[in-house]
């Protein structure tokens, strides 16, 4: 079992079906499409963690429930980002 940072961005690169919207829409750029192909033959989005500012958008805009899912709620700044829970 993987441990991840509170707010942290959880990617199945086998749930992608390669439509690249996520990375359209990255804010911070840290989405990117891979060279390799997954088992279904697509190539999936890849996630540069180091540079993902965890805003959620990906989650929220991924049309393939499950490839995209929240590590658990986060705070920052003292505000509550009202993330929907992993599943």
């Amino acid at each position: 079992m993987h441990e991840y940072v509170v707010g942290d961005i959880v990617f199945d690169p086998e749930a992608c079906k390669g439509c690249g919207l996520c990375v359209e829409i990255c804010r911070s750029k840290a989405r990117r499409m891979s060279a390799e192909v997954n088992s279904h033959g697509v190539r999936p989005a890849h996630v540069q963690g180091e540079i993902c500012t965890r805003c959620g958008t990906c989650y929220y805009f991924c049309p393939e429930l499950g490839a995209n899912t929240i590590a658990a709620p986060r705070k920052a700044l003292g505000r509550e980002h009202r993330y929907l829970p992993a599943a």
